[in-house]
């Protein structure tokens, strides 16, 4: 079996389904996506649904993330998100990756984008 959607308790489910779309590539699955309820797919067969909660809350650690193939990918995620108005920290190499997070528009939750380092010798463990 493959994972097929995840499901995102979000407080403002339009933000975050205009900022995903924008900025992923999402589509809307359905024609009838709401204030209430937001159905995204990835084109290949992953889905992101959206549905609108109470001030969601979510451990510290959770994310949901971006593969990018080389870091200029990652780099070039983190001009067009900041050039966007986004404060973001610049990208940094940890855990075997180029990576950078930050909070979802609308969403209450992180993305990541990241690649493998490229460098893997020189880390950022912090």
């Amino acid at each position: 079996m493959r994972l097929d959607h995840v499901n995102l308790t979000v407080r403002d489910v339009l933000e975050a389904s205009a900022f995903l779309k924008k900025h992923f590539g999402y589509v809307d699955a359905f024609d009838d996506n709401n204030p209430d309820i937001s159905v995204l797919a990835d084109g290949h067969g992953m889905h992101i649904n959206l549905m609108r909660g109470p001030k969601p809350t979510y451990p510290k650690t959770f994310h949901i993330g971006f593969d990018a193939q080389t870091e200029a990918e990652v780099n070039a995620a983190y001009a067009r998100l900041t050039s966007d108005g986004l404060a973001i920290k610049p990208p940094v190499r940890a855990w075997g990756s180029w990576t950078f997070h930050f909070p979802c528009p609308g969403g209450d939750f992180l993305i990541e984008v990241a690649c493998a380092a490229e460098n893997a010798n020189n880390q950022n463990w912090s």
